[in-house]
């Protein structure tokens, strides 16, 4: 128990510091500014309303005439401390309050994106993997798979990911205190996203058959892990009547239902592998994953069919919804969460030889190196500039945008600038476009880089040369540590 809990808190040092050298530093999702407005209005006014908002990214209530963010409530009460340590550091420091805040609430899925690969890591004990396989998941989790990219990045999805899988592995552990843990996780995620009220019948489900031979038990474990997952239900209904005068308005009005069946023939392939949005393509060693559930199933399964409903039910929400895509996002954004499903049953293959095992480490090194790009590059600069060249009717002719982040992070290793012609993506214009008129993408948009002359710290450029030996030394601890039992 001493060493898991060692190899625990060196999984989660280590990540989190990866993490925080990789992070950008700064807000750059829309929705998420949403949420900080307020987050700031529960601070200073004790109030949910915004005094004005950008249509589409609120709804103007009926009740009040006021606007609310039309996100879920959980993530304002997560950026609340941070308001609050910004207005404390600000008032101190002289430093711009609203950029010291939007920089501090930048970093917050950096603990939520580790804390998720420490529960990878128990997941796989679960399974009765060796420490070594186990710590091998975690990491594969946190560096291989597209959690790198929003661990670093202000997206909800790795804040959901973790009360997921947080859930999954209480649900799995079957004791009174655990299963308690899992429904206030789950209650969590309901406050972050309500549509995952969806998923609570199937771990309901999965608690009854994991008890079917006594049936008082199984009732009593399943209705305890209900009542303590519900609060963040009715928590929302609540909230919604006392912004909206109405208990089912989430604040979307008539975008909550727009879901058709017709979408999941034709937008759950495109989830697979197309080249702009396929998980395949943006974690190839989730083929492992999946190929493996083949063996979880004769090994473990009732979790292997508990996990494969929870993906299964995933895509076809994500792809009945009209914004399947996910908007700007990185690679398939709403499955995200379900991240440590698709991945966990390729332990099976750890041990093979020869020809398979020159498979598991080629999509491993593949997986890696794409989440490498995510870090260096990303996707933003891409679209901005493809977005900037709608004009010409140009959008259609462009790569894929991972194929156009790789041409872009070649290009700045070749030339560092940001001037790029269109003919380098393979259009017949003579277009040039440069993107540093789009605001931030100078050079590889690591934070203390920007931060330096953010805050006027020129000092923060060298932080490198402090954290890369840190990070060394506690991935030399992880290795010494792979080898146990």
């Amino acid at each position: 128990m001493r060493a898991q809990t060692k190899t625990a808190l060196l999984i989660f040092t280590t990540l989190s510091l990866i993490y925080f050298f990789s992070a950008r530093g700064g807000i750059e999702v829309s929705d998420t500014l949403f949420s900080v407005r307020t987050a700031e209005a529960i601070v200073n006014q004790h109030s949910l309303s915004l005094e004005e908002c950008t249509p589409g990214y609120c709804y103007r209530s009926h009740k009040d005439g006021r606007f609310y963010s039309r996100y879920g409530l959980g993530l304002a009460f997560i950026f609340a401390p941070y308001v609050i340590l910004g207005k404390a550091i600000a008032s101190l420091s002289g430093l711009p309050q609203d950029r010291l805040i939007n920089f501090l609430i930048s970093f917050y899925n950096i603990f939520f994106g580790a804390g998720a690969c420490v529960v990878m890591f128990y997941l796989a004990q679960f399974f009765r993997n060796s420490q070594r396989v186990s710590l091998g998941l975690a990491l594969l989790l946190g560096l291989g798979t597209f959690c790198w990219r929003y661990s670093a990045w202000d997206f909800s999805e790795v804040a959901q990911m973790f009360f997921l899988i947080t859930a999954v592995y209480c649900a799995l552990r079957n004791n009174l205190k655990l299963l308690a843990l899992g429904g206030l996780s789950f209650s969590c995620l309901l406050l972050l996203k309500i549509l995952y009220l969806a998923y609570l019948p199937v771990f309901v489900l999965y608690i009854l058959v994991n008890n079917r031979r006594d049936l008082k038990t199984g009732l009593t474990r399943a209705g305890l892990f209900l009542f303590t997952a519900l609060p963040g239900f009715w928590l929302t209904l609540i909230f919604n009547y006392a912004r909206f005068g109405e208990l089912l308005e989430f604040g979307y009005g008539a975008e909550a239902v727009n879901f058709y069946l017709s979408g999941i023939k034709e937008h759950a392939p495109r989830l697979l592998y197309w080249l702009d949005k396929g998980i395949f393509i943006y974690n190839p060693v989730f083929i492992l994953g999946i190929l493996g559930y083949y063996k979880l199933f004769r090994m473990f399964r009732r979790e292997a069919v508990f996990f494969f409903s929870l993906i299964l039910l995933n895509l076809m929400l994500t792809s009945s919804w009209y914004g399947w895509h996910g908007g700007w996002s990185w690679g398939p954004r709403y499955m995200v969460p379900f991240a440590p499903l698709w991945l966990l049953p390729c332990f099976v293959f750890f041990h093979r030889r020869g020809a398979a095992r020159a498979l598991v480490i080629a999509l491993i090194g593949a997986s890696c190196l794409i989440q490498g790009l995510s870090i260096l590059q990303g996707n933003l600069e891409y679209l901005s500039l493809c977005n900037a060249n709608e004009q010409e009717g140009l959008r259609k002719g462009m790569p894929a945008q991972i194929i156009g982040s790789a041409i872009m992070l070649k290009h700045k290793i070749a030339k560092n600038d940001t001037t790029y012609r269109l003919s380098e993506f393979g259009i017949d214009s003579a277009t040039i476009v440069d993107t540093a008129h789009f605001g931030y993408y100078g050079g590889f948009d690591l934070w203390y880089m920007k931060a330096s002359g953010y805050f006027n710290q020129p000092l923060l450029r060298y932080l490198p040369a402090l954290l890369l030996p840190v990070i060394a030394a506690c991935l030399i601890f992880l290795f010494r540590l792979r080898g146990a039992p």
